[in-house]
This record gives structure tokens, sequence and C-alpha cells, in this order.
């Protein structure tokens, strides 16, 4: 699945973040997780539909979870040109084991508070 590409500023700084991040492991068990992005724009960035559409195709994917991210890398970088792209998914514990995944160009994940604010 390619992303739809859109016409950013250079130089803009996009991260993402999703805690709807779900794919199966190889013993058909799921794996749930939050997926962070982060990149420097070089005039290009991708359509927010199409990413929601791609986390939740990655439910019928079927993948060890040290592939995840580098599978998340590779559809974008393919989709778009960018500069220090980086990809982090931090998996839910399973058996007791927690973890974090990353691939491309290391950032720090930086958790946002999920609220909901009028006014």
């Amino acid at each position: 699945m390619r992303l739809e590409k859109v016409t950013v500023k250079e130089g803009t700084k996009v991260e993402f973040s999703s805690s709807e991040l779900l794919f199966l492991a190889h013993s058909r068990q799921p794996y749930r997780g939050t997926l962070y992005i982060q990149f420097k724009s070089v005039g290009e960035s991708f359509n927010l539909l199409d990413l929601k559409r791609y986390i939740t195709s990655l439910r019928s994917k079927t993948l060890y979870a040290e592939d995840i991210a580098y599978e998340i890398f590779k559809t974008i970088d393919s989709s778009i040109k960018s500069k220090d792209l980086g990809v982090v998914v931090d998996l839910t514990a399973r058996g007791g084991i927690q973890q974090r995944l990353s691939f491309g160009f290391e950032f720090e994940v930086t958790p946002k508070n999920r609220f909901f604010q009028v006014g």
C-alpha cells in the first residue's frame, strides 16, 4: 500500500502517533502497540486518512514483532521523500515482556496526553 502524497512547506517537522497499532504474530496471537513516526519534510507528507487506512490494514498482516518498525518505515519511505525519517513502535507487554522497536532516524518519543478540550 502506498500513502497518498500531499504538498507541505519544506522543512516542516512532522510527527504522528497512533495507539491503534494491531498486527498478528506468526502464532496468530495479536500484537498491540503505539506507533510514533517523525520526519522532516522536503515538501511532501502524506494524507492522514491514508495513514489511518494503512495502520488498519496491518491487522491482516502476519509479522515478527521485530519487523514491524521496518515494514512501516519501508511503506512511508516508498511513498514520500523526506529527511530523517524514523519509526518507533512500543508494543504492549506479552508474557510480561515489553518491546520497543525502531527503524531509521533515532528520536526521543514524547507521549502526548489524549484528551478532548473545548474552549
